[in-house]
């Protein structure tokens, strides 16, 4: 089963990794939306019940915008109108795991943050829906620290100096899932 949910992700994933390099963007919501919600099934038949809980409230609070203007309250669009939701997201979600919690929360701020797009963060989410466990993590991590020193090297050996660089955030995911398997999950 592990090897045939590996495969399906490694699947997704270089496909919407390939849109992300060609064109920045992916070309419809549903290639992170259908994901998502496969993986908050899979979650629920594993018993990580309140991880789906809090990455559903994640999805409605990044949706307050849209809801203010369908409801017609310009209080349903300000974010510490739904703290007390996510809260208690996050209250029953970091009793089951922590670093899944906290993973959740922090790639959901990096996409209101502006630091990642929404198709990344949602693709985060759905990947620690399916990897909960801190490993994924330590690879996630690796693989960022790893492509971040490689592109420093190449900007001070090509440049000069030392350049931020704008990478595609999905096929760095795509790398973190391939490496979770390397180190053996």
């Amino acid at each position: 089963m592990d090897w045939i949910i590996f495969g399906l992700v490694v699947i997704w994933l270089a496909m919407v990794s390939w849109f992300d390099i060609r064109k920045s963007e992916i070309p419809h919501s549903a290639w992170v939306i259908i994901p998502i919600i496969l993986a908050s099934a899979y979650r629920i038949w594993q018993g990580g019940w309140p991880l789906v809980l809090l990455t559903a409230f994640v999805v409605v609070v990044s949706e307050r915008e849209r809801i203010s203007i369908l409801f017609q309250m310009n209080e349903l669009g300000r974010i510490i109108t739904w703290l007390p939701l996510l809260f208690l997201g996050a209250f029953f979600a970091v009793q089951l795991s922590p670093i899944a919690a906290l993973a959740i929360i922090g790639f959901w701020a990096a996409w209101e943050l502006k630091w990642w797009g929404g198709a990344d963060a949602t693709a985060a989410i759905t990947l620690i829906l399916i990897y909960p466990e801190l490993i994924f993590i330590v690879a996630f991590l690796c693989v960022h620290v790893f492509v971040t020193i490689g592109l420093a090297i190449r900007s001070l050996m090509k440049e000069k100096s030392i350049q931020l660089h704008k990478i595609p955030g999905l096929p760095l995911l795509l790398l973190a899932v391939v490496s979770l398997q390397l180190i053996g999950k």
